[in-house]
Parts: structure tokens; C-alpha cells; sequence
């Protein structure tokens, strides 16, 4: 039993519809051809019936034994000879009980080589062909009408469509039938495809469907649904690596305060020594607090559940603010802060662009060789503003991992920070419909921060 508002019955609903469409179609041009053919017939034989009447009549044929004569060629059932003198007094009528159009009602044509063929309706409505002509006979001139009702034609016409709508209706349901099975057959491989998405868990990810087997308006379904298994994989396996890495590194501050109060309880202590071990504790859970904020506010840069408050920002202007916070800690390590930045805006979010630049010069700052320089440069390009930092360091093995999270350098886990960094600036990034990009270019390490132009809000 089909549901009405499965595919299979709309899919079987309009292939019946078409079928009507067309048997109908066809139908009526076939009845229209063969009652046209089957007219063209009669009005051929009634032309050939009066040359043949016409010659007869000249040869001074005796006028009343013409029926006689006509008798084997006729069906006087529908078939009629009238003819009358120039006193309409008629002399021949082979079936007075067919009433025509009387010669006073006809304009019977002069000097007509070949009679033409009028059509009227007989009192019982039976369409019937005539052909008047008047002709010079020994007696004179007389007024002959030959007739012909379609009787026979249209018992055929009606015989011929009654079995048309027969024939259709059975084609029709017996192709109703066999379009349901082949549909079935045809919305198997669907069903396949459905089956194998609802067994899609984490251990088939890996698993690739066949398409091989699938029908071509399938394959693009099949190879979408390969695309969606590997990013679904993918995502998997980034969620569990990060799992792994988030667990670590709560697991180390954790521990660390664990440890520090066991052995504070070990022994009675002094004020000023549990005041210590408090704020080495606070500073811990700091860090543990810090991770926890980062991790979230990544999560909701790339969930875009952060509005940004987008306005004209004066790049170089915002450096300078940035190069000021941190030219203490570049100082320590002689390292010089150079702004080569024009007159170039962007539009953004001033304290997410401050956060992400931030981390991008003290990142520079932090892993660049001593007595160097970090260079900060930005222009124009192609609807974007581009802003690119740079700075002297070890070539990055595995660049393509530095904007995972936790990774630092060769992701060893004793590295200092969290490995967040670079993290937070690639989600902000994208936030803000933009792109991120490290590279090596010659001796410097870049990163490369674009920015669409979109317009601020007035």
C-alpha cells in the first residue's frame, strides 16, 4: 500500500497522468485522421457516383430505371437519387424519407464540369454529403441531388473509439502495475543508500560507499555522502586529539595542586608558608581558568556566536598601541619592533583585532633570535586588507599544525604556553569572514592575517 505522499506514488501519479495525457492525445489524432480518410472516401465515391450518373443521363438512359441500375453500387439505407425536371415535379427519389435541402433551397451550380460536395444534417442529425448539378437531358433539363448519409462511418468512428478508450484504459492500468514494480526496483538503490547512512557510526567513517553500483543520478548522492563520512572522520579524530591534549593539559596544573597540598598536610606549617602555597595554588587555577576561557571562546568564534562590532580601524595607529604593550618584553631580548604599515584601514572588531594582534607580535617577539626585528606590514590588495608580521626564527616543522590546538613547535607537551595562540587568531580570523596563513620567506617566519572589505556600519 502506497502512502500518498511517498515518492512512489507521486513518482506512479504523474506517470499515470502522462499516460492519460498521451492515450488521449493519440486517440483523438488517430479518430480525426480516420474520419477524415473515411470522408475523403465517401465524397470520392459520391463525385465518381455522378460523373457516372451525369454520362448516363446525356446518353438518354431512361431516367426512372436508374435506381435499377445503381442498385448493386448503393446501400439505400443511407444512399440517395433525386431527381427532378425544371417544374420540380420529382421524378426519381430512392428514399423519400431522407429529408434534404429541396432544390428551391439550393443554389445548384451553372456550368460545373466537377460537382462540388456540401455537408448538411438529415432531421435525425446523421451527417450527410451532398451534390447537387443540373445537366441537359434529351427531356430537358433536370436537377439531380445524389446523397450520402455516413451511416457505416460513423458506426466505424464509434466502434473505433470505444475500443481506443477500451484499449487505453487496460494499457493504462496494466502500465499503472508495471510502473510500480519498476519504480520499486528503481528506488532500491535510495533504500541502499538509506540503509547505509543509518548505520553510519564512528566505526564506518572510514568506510567509503560503493557508488560503482549506484545509477549516475545517485553517484553525486554517493560521493556526498564519502565527503560527509571523511569530514565526519576527520572531525572525530580532531575532537579526540583534542580530548587528549585538553585532558593534559588540565591534568598538569591539577596535579601540581594536588601534589603541592599533600605535602603541605604532611606537617604543621607557617602562615607565611601556607600563604605561599595558596598563591601558588590561585596561580595554577589562573592557568586552568585561562585554558578554560580560551577553549570556549573558541568554540563560540567558530560557532559565530560572537557579534562583532565592525568599524574603521587605522592599522598602523593600532600596532604602535600593541608595540607599546609589549616593548618590555621585547626589550629583554633586544629585539626591535619595526611598523611599516601606511595608511591602511580595516574593517573589524577594534578589541578581537587588538586580541589576535597581540598574539601574533608576542608570539613573534617570543620565538624570534635575539637581537632582530619583528616587522609588521599591511596594504591594500584586491578587496582585502592585508596585515602580515614577520620575524627571525628556527624553521617550523610542520607548519601546516601551527593553528591546531595545543600545538607548540614540535608539539612537545613541555613547551611553555598553552598553545592556544595561534588558535584564538585563526578563529577570530574567520569570525571576521577572513584567512590566516604561516609561512617561511627566505630567513622569516610570517604570518599573514586577510581581511575582506566588508563595509562598517554608519
Amino acid at each position: 500500500m502506497m502512502k500518498i505522499h511517498s515518492l512512489r506514488f507521486k513518482i506512479v501519479s504523474l506517470f499515470m497522468l502522462l499516460m492519460v495525457a498521451n492515450a488521449g492525445f493519440v486517440t483523438l489524432i488517430l479518430y480525426h485522421s480516420l474520419k477524415n480518410e473515411l470522408a475523403s472516401k465517401d465524397d470520392d465515391i459520391l463525385i465518381n457516383r455522378a460523373d457516372q450518373l451525369a454520362k448516363l443521363i446525356v446518353s438518354g438512359i431512361d431516367i426512372k430505371s436508374l435506381p435499377v441500375y445503381f442498385r448493386r453500387m448503393m446501400d439505400m439505407r443511407q444512399d440517395v437519387i433525386k431527381i427532378a425536371d425544371a417544374d420540380n415535379h420529382v421524378i426519381v427519389d430512392t428514399n423519400p424519407e431522407i429529408t434534404l435541402n429541396t432544390r428551391d433551397k439550393l443554389n445548384y451550380p451553372d456550368n460545373q464540369e466537377t460537382p462540388s460536395i456540401s455537408y448538411q444534417n438529415t432531421d435525425d442529425n446523421m451527417p450527410v454529403s451532398v451534390v447537387n448539378f443540373e445537366i441537359q437531358a434529351p427531356e430537358g433539363k433536370l436537377y439531380v441531388t445524389l446523397a450520402k448519409r455516413s451511416v457505416d462511418r460513423s458506426s466505424v468512428l464509434r466502434g473505433y473509439l470505444q475500443q481506443s478508450l477500451i484499449v487505453s484504459v487496460i494499457a493504462i492500468l496494466l502500465m499503472a502495475v508495471f510502473s510500480i514494480w519498476l519504480i520499486r526496483r528503481g528506488l532500491q538503490d535510495i533504500a541502499h543508500l538509506s540503509r547505509i547512512t543509518a548505520k553510519t557510526d564512528l566505526h564506518a567513517l572510514g568506510q567509503t560507499v560503493d557508488i560503482s553500483r549506484l545509477p549516475d543520478e545517485l553517484k553525486s548522492l554517493g560521493d556526498s555522502l564519502n565527503i560527509m563520512r571523511s569530514r565526519l572522520k576527520n572531525d572525530f579524530v580532531r575532537l579526540t586529539q583534542l580530548a587528549d591534549d585538553l585532558a593534559h593539559e588540565l591534568r598538569t596544573p591539577i596535579n601540581a595542586i594536588k601534589i603541592q597540598n599533600e605535602i603541605t598536610l604532611q606537617k604543621t606549617r607557617t602562615a607565611d608558608e601556607y600563604e605561599a602555597i595558596i598563591a601558588s595554588n590561585t596561580e595554577e587555577l589562573d592557568k586552568l581558568a585561562k585554558i578554560i576561557q580560551n577553549i570556549l571562546f573558541i568554540a563560540r568564534a567558530e560557532n559565530k556566536n560572537i557579534n562583532l562590532k565592525r568599524e574603521t580601524i587605522a592599522v598602523s595607529e593600532l600596532v604602535e598601541d600593541i608595540y607599546e604593550l609589549l616593548a618590555f618584553y621585547a626589550d629583554e631580548r633586544n629585539i626591535r619592533l619595526v611598523n611599516k604599515i601606511p595608511d591602511v584601514t580595516v574593517s573589524a572588531d577594534r578589541v578581537l583585532l587588538m586580541q589576535i594582534m597581540v598574539n601574533v607580535v608576542s608570539n613573534a617577539v617570543k620565538y624570534s633570535y635575539e637581537n632582530t626585528e619583528v616587522i609588521a606590514c599591511a596594504e591594500n590588495n584586491h578587496g582585502s586588507t592585508v596585515i602580515s608580521v614577520m620575524n627571525k626564527g628556527d624553521v617550523v616543522a610542520n607548519s601546516e599544525q601551527v593553528f591546531t590546538r595545543f600545538w607548540r613547535g614540535d608539539n612537545a607537551r613541555t613547551s611553555e604556553g598553552s598553545g592556544l595562540g595561534l588558535s584564538i587568531v585563526q578563529a577570530i580570523t574567520e569570525l571576521h569572514s577572513g584567512e590566516v596563513r604561516f609561512e617561511r620567506t627566505g630567513s622569516y617566519n610570517r604570518v599573514t592575517l586577510i581581511f575582506p572589505d566588508i563595509p562598517s556600519p554608519s
